[in-house]
């Protein structure tokens, strides 16, 4: 059978439906949402006719199922009448409506795209491709209409842009899905919302600069639509207060491998990592998207990302400032001024704890806590690293019972920051 006779099936339904002379508003919804509505167009003689020769375009069986026959029926009479302001037939909206169906049929994949608000973020560039189904571009409805967003996805994002850390940009997800039967109704929020936030903790991981996204909108980018409705989002709008975010040159170089990198981890697990990597990536991401957002709370999340990359049983203070110090500092007089510096922060951490009152010290080092969010930022990006390279005597045994005698060691310490590439800059 070919597409014309189900072109023609289908065109007989519609006809059938416009001579009863419903109103508009009974012929406008989503197919099996309401059954009442839906057995207004069922009511049509030639709807049966219409569900066998519709299963019979190419692909429609292995993409969509016979089952689905029913549904794509009733959806493109409800299409059809979203498009027309009256019931009446329109010869040039049906063929558009029968060719974006076709096309559906054809297309072998599902799009799943989700769009979401920058928060801190400047660009020179108008469009930057991150890959992997994710860009940045500047806010534009003609260009999220062209990406499958709707108008009402736009109202969101507009109102959502109110929420302290605007921009002019929204970074935009996107993942591809083969058809098939089993999914032909079900949205994807989950990768587009993964891909987005491994996006954001890159781009954290590479510069200073409070960037974030506020919630996503997802949508299915569909020529024709099978029966999705409403609008799916995930996250919260979170106030964001701080400095800018600047895409640079050197971001730009070093973004790609620290994605792939962060997507490896997931995938594969953190079990080669020294300590616990996934803590402390998730408590240093934690200083960006706490609210209220407290300084106090961001040194503790900080303190807590160190100790589970470095931390030690007993002693944590001295020995934490002292391994974060040897392994950063390029020299003995910068080790010695920065294991101060990590103890002074610990020390604050500890009266936070346990409720004490904080003294101007305290006050100061809270003032500086960007210095010791740029020593974690660091610290993280090349464990991240150095967690997906090849194995290399560096163990799990090295870490837990070998680190500090190799940091004691003027040769081996520095063997161990290239092998980190903490010597770079």
């Amino acid at each position: 059978m070919s597409c014309g006779v189900a072109k023609e099936a289908v065109r007989a339904v519609l006809n059938d439906v416009i001579d009863r002379k419903p109103a508009l508003d009974k012929v406008r919804g989503t197919a099996f949402f309401d059954p009442e509505r839906d057995a207004v167009i069922q009511a049509s003689s030639s709807f049966d006719a219409a569900k066998i020769a519709i299963a019979e375009i190419p692909n429609f069986v292995g993409r969509f199922g016979t089952e689905a026959a029913e549904r794509i029926v009733l959806q493109f009479v409800y299409q059809y009448f979203k498009r027309v302001q009256a019931v009446q037939y329109d010869g040039a909206e049906f063929e558009a409506l029968w060719c974006d169906l076709v096309a559906e049929v054809q297309d072998a994949y599902w799009i799943s795209r989700g769009v979401a608000n920058m928060r801190n973020f400047a660009s020179q560039m108008n469009h930057i491709d991150l890959g992997d189904g994710v860009t940045i571009r500047g806010r534009s409805p003609s260009d999220l209409a062209s990406l499958g967003f709707d108008d009402a996805v736009w109202q969101h994002i507009s109102e959502d842009w109110r929420m302290p850390g605007p921009s002019s940009f929204v970074l935009v997800a996107e993942h591809w899905f083969a058809k098939q039967p089993d999914n032909v109704i079900l949205s994807d929020t989950y990768n587009p919302s993964v891909k987005a936030m491994r996006a954001i903790g890159a781009l954290r991981l590479l510069s200073a600069g409070s960037i974030g996204i506020g919630p996503m909108w997802i949508t299915r980018a569909a020529r024709f639509n099978v029966g999705l409705s409403g609008v799916t989002s995930t996250g919260i709008s979170i106030p964001m207060y701080g400095s800018q975010y600047s895409w640079t040159d050197e971001v730009q170089r070093l973004y790609p491998p620290l994605y792939n990198s962060l997507a490896r981890l997931e995938k594969e697990g953190y079990g080669k990592s020294p300590g616990n990597l996934a803590i402390a990536l998730r408590s240093f991401m934690a200083t960006y998207d706490r609210w209220p957002t407290f300084s106090d709370s961001q040194l503790l999340d900080l303190i807590t990302s160190l100790e589970a990359l470095l931390g030690t049983e007993s002693e944590i203070a001295f020995k934490l400032s002292f391994r974060v110090a040897s392994l950063m500092a390029p020299d003995g007089q910068q080790c010695g001024e920065l294991l101060k510096l990590i103890k002074g922060f610990y020390d604050t951490r500890s009266r936070i704890v346990h409720g004490d009152t904080l003294g101007k010290k305290h006050q100061d080092r809270l003032l500086r806590l960007e210095d010791l969010r740029a020593i974690v930022r660091r610290l993280l990006r090349s464990f991240v690293e150095f967690a997906v390279a090849p194995a290399s005597s560096y163990d799990k045994s090295f870490w837990q019972e070998q680190l500090d005698a190799a940091l004691v060691d003027t040769a081996e310490r520095e063997k161990l920051r290239e092998a980190l590439k903490l010597t770079q800059s």
